[in-house]
């Protein structure tokens, strides 16, 4: 590799690139690629990457920028007059149309480089049904040497019509391949735990362990618990002020322990429990709860979790979701 080359992918995206690489070559590659996977499995480095490649004219064996030529340098200066990165404007605010037909004007214009021009869209689910609606017709006749990425961590919230429009590929990461790296950044560390908890996402997993949010975690289990005994008042649990990335954490531990309560309340010993070091804790709080409540509630709790970078007030959902959680397991005392 040349020596300006920027980092590759990471190791356990090998099979999703090389099958991009086999389409280029044969030239099929889609012209809308939506590509999905849990937070935490490298999509943002992954298209990083691909748009690189797809701008660069000196391609390696292997698909990847050379990192040294006009595009890829002024790709890295964040200049390339043919890629196009649409966003919200800020954290929690929606993609609208404004930004959609953007995309549309951006396409239209004849490429600087001659290879083609490169849209990213992420978080696709930010898009407002208006901006939606206003991408459908790019996404149906686009400009010859475009390529639109779409990235988003829930893909069901995504129009079908969207969906429909664009060649899926899902990034997963093989357990044992994310375990060696993992290991290659920090030795000594339970990283089976750690990747399990984070739901086999080794980015996720790195985050635990950087981050020290596993003491966190413990500390929201604990009010949870505290809820459920009617020790604490719900509303009081909710931190203050609550940023959005705080409601995220939180709506992530509580779907997993949701998920385990709900397998633990059908069979006394399921196959396939994340959250295996307080596995008797959430037994204990899944005995307090009717299992047709708390399958309803664990629901309402993965919606939350897909509306979050919707307009709304992150800090009223959860303490409207504490409350539900008190009556949920003290309805058990009454």
């Amino acid at each position: 590799m040349a020596g300006g080359e920027m980092s590759p992918i990471y190791p356990w995206q090998r099979v999703q690139w090389e099958r991009i690489e086999a389409a280029r070559k044969e030239d099929r590659l889609p012209h809308a690629l939506l590509l999905t996977g849990v937070r935490g499995v490298g999509k943002r480095h992954f298209t990083g990457a691909l748009a690189r490649a797809h701008l660069c004219r000196y391609r390696n064996s292997e698909g990847f920028a050379c990192g040294d030529c006009d595009s890829c340098l002024q790709y890295q200066a964040g200049t390339h007059p043919d890629f196009l990165l649409v966003h919200p404007e800020r954290e929690g605010r929606a993609i609208t149309v404004d930004n959609t037909r953007r995309v549309t004007e951006f396409l239209t214009l004849k490429s600087h480089h001659g290879a083609g021009r490169v849209v990213l869209l992420e978080p696709a689910e930010a898009m407002n049904p208006a901006a939606a609606n206003s991408l459908l017709k790019t996404l149906e006749e686009p400009p010859p040497g475009s390529l639109l990425i779409l990235v988003t961590s829930v893909p069901g919230s995504l129009l079908a019509t969207i969906r429909s429009r664009c060649q899926q590929m899902v990034i997963t990461a093989d357990r044992g391949v994310a375990e060696r790296w993992l290991r290659q950044q920090a030795e000594g560390e339970n990283w089976e735990l750690l990747l399990r908890l984070a739901g086999d996402a080794p980015l996720r997993a790195l985050q635990l362990q950087e981050d020290g949010l596993l003491t966190k975690r413990m500390e929201l289990l604990e009010a949870l618990e505290r809820i459920a005994h009617s020790r604490s008042d719900p509303v009081s649990a909710v931190p203050r002020p609550l940023e959005q990335e705080q409601a995220a954490e939180i709506l992530f531990w509580l779907d997993s322990w949701l998920m385990d309560m709900n397998r633990l309340k059908q069979v006394s010993r399921p196959p396939r429990l994340v959250n295996l070091d307080v596995e008797d804790r959430l037994r204990q709080l899944a005995a307090r709860c009717d299992g047709r409540q708390l399958f309803a509630f664990h629901e309402r709790v993965t919606r939350a979790a897909g509306q979050l970078h919707q307009p709304l007030n992150s800090q009223l959902m959860l303490e409207e979701l504490f409350i539900a959680w008190a009556h949920l397991t003290r309805a058990h005392d009454d």
